[in-house]
């Protein structure tokens, strides 16, 4: 049994050298653990065949975000927790189906102090996390695609199994400057998650003995053509803006924009927090609204952004939204500042929400929010925007 996450936490926080490197599984090794475990233990990477997402008979949950159909409108937002195969996988068997997979950089080999997390209410962390080079990133997402081709087509979870409810949107994220994204790594990449032909290819070459019965299957190859663009706080409107153009037509991708909790303002950001919430341990500094994307900016980029993007065939979102800027008021980590999320960040996003719909409401109607489960808390909220017209 693992010990609550308090525990963990707090364990972590004296002991750091307890912090391993997260090292990727080979794809044969992660589907014979999968197998056995079920066939045994009724689970799945420790999740119980009962906590399997099977549908909502008679309710349609399906969307449709950038033109291609998810069975449902929940996923992870990028993260650490959703980089390698074995959780992708249990995301997947949970009911999410637009994932949106864990930003990777050009920078891929720094050193991140560690713990990088600290969540016991209020969730905090250091500006960014590095686990993998970009090279295992991709083999990463390219098996989880595969592993979940593979649990589909060996009838393992049942004949139906996920049936109508199957239909998923694995999304990129890149960050965090115009420089590194468009780097020649980070652009060759995003070609590779466009067409993995080559790493299928090579994939497949690992399911020998028990796994070759599976090695002709028909796995996708485009494992995705749509990105979250993930930027520093404090990143400039005009380099916000550069980076969507290049990936919108350079690059022939959708792109969502994560947006701060910056645009509504410190008088607003304060008053939340501290008279509406009693989140009075929480301050932020001016600086952080200083240097963020101003709303005005916002309102004038996103139409300019929304008319390349449909000039190109293509379709923009933006995303409530990144975390928010803090003082460090807790001993855990040893910067100046940290980065907030949590409830408190749930109430800032849909206070933004509302401000953005009615900033853009006489430019672009609004078509819908990618929300949660009732009793579920969401820090995120992706919307699609009609593409204007001409």
């Amino acid at each position: 049994m693992e010990p609550p996450a308090r525990l963990v936490s707090l364990a972590t926080s004296h002991y750091p050298l307890l912090m391993s490197e997260l090292v990727p599984i080979p794809l044969p090794l992660l589907l014979r653990r999968a197998f056995l475990e079920f066939e045994r233990e009724g689970k799945i990477f420790d999740l119980p065949k009962a906590r399997f997402f099977r549908g909502l008979p008679g309710l349609d949950t399906s969307v449709h975000f950038h033109g291609h159909a998810a069975s449902t409108p929940l996923g992870p937002a990028a993260g650490p927790h959703d980089q390698l195969v074995q959780n992708i996988v249990l995301s997947w068997l949970g009911g999410s189906r637009i994932i949106e997979l864990k930003t990777v950089q050009i920078l891929d080999e720094l050193k991140i102090p560690r713990p990088c997390i600290d969540i016991i209410n209020v969730g905090y962390n250091v500006e960014w996390s590095q686990e993998l080079r970009l090279e295992q990133s991709l083999r990463e997402y390219v098996s989880a695609a595969m592993f979940i081709e593979i649990l589909r087509a060996s009838r393992l979870l049942g004949e139906d199994f996920p049936g109508e409810w199957g239909d998923t949107i694995f999304d990129m994220s890149v960050g965090y400057d115009l420089k590194g994204i468009s780097s020649p790594r980070v652009r060759a990449w995003m070609e590779s998650m466009k067409d993995a032909t080559a790493i299928v290819n090579e994939l497949r070459s690992t399911l020998t003995g028990e796994w070759a019965r599976y090695r002709d299957l028909p796995f996708p190859v485009r494992i995705s053509d749509t990105l979250t663009l993930s930027t520093f706080h404090g990143c400039p409107a005009g380099e916000i803006e550069g980076i969507v153009s290049f990936l919108l037509t350079e690059m022939d991708l959708n792109v969502c924009v994560k947006l701060n909790p910056t645009l509504l303002g410190k008088e607003q950001v304060e008053y939340l927090l501290h008279d509406v919430l009693g989140y009075h341990e929480l301050l932020v500094t001016q600086e952080a609204f200083d240097k963020d994307l101003q709303f005005d900016e916002a309102m004038g980029m996103i139409p300019r952004l929304e008319r390349l993007a449909h000039s190109r065939g293509k379709r923009l979102a933006v995303k409530f939204s990144n975390t928010l800027v803090i003082k460090n008021h807790r001993s855990f980590f040893t910067d100046e500042v940290m980065y907030m999320s949590g409830a408190p960040l749930h109430v800032l996003t849909m206070n933004l929400v509302q401000k953005f719909r009615e900033g853009m409401a006489q430019q672009t109607p609004l078509l819908n929010q990618e929300g949660c489960p009732k009793g579920g808390v969401v820090t995120e909220g992706a919307y699609r925007r009609h593409p204007p017209a001409g």
